[in-house]
């Protein structure tokens, strides 16, 4: 019973587009952190060699990969706050 109340708290809240007016780089920072903790875990091979360490940056073998750990959370944090900022843009939209 505890546990629904505290989620349906948090859904209240960050669903209130005033509340994430009012934190747009928080929402986002969560985004990005959750995204990237989701790519951790899953491991891809497009990111990560078979033993689990990471694959080098570059195009000679098979060994490294084009898209590096770096850049993809680049990519990861502008995206998250990009999104964040078309949430709050839909009413204005449509």
């Amino acid at each position: 019973m505890i546990i629904k109340v505290f989620f349906y708290m948090i859904y209240i809240l960050m669903l209130n587009r005033n509340y994430i007016r009012r934190n747009i780089t928080s929402i986002s920072i969560l985004m990005f952190i959750s995204s990237f903790m989701i790519i951790q875990f899953f491991k891809p091979g497009f990111l990560y060699n078979r033993d689990g360490s990471l694959r080098q940056f570059g195009l000679n073998s098979s060994k490294r990969t084009v898209i590096p750990i770096w850049l993809l959370s680049f990519i990861l944090a502008i995206m998250s706050y990009l999104i964040v900022l078309y949430y709050l843009a839909i009413p204005k939209l449509l």
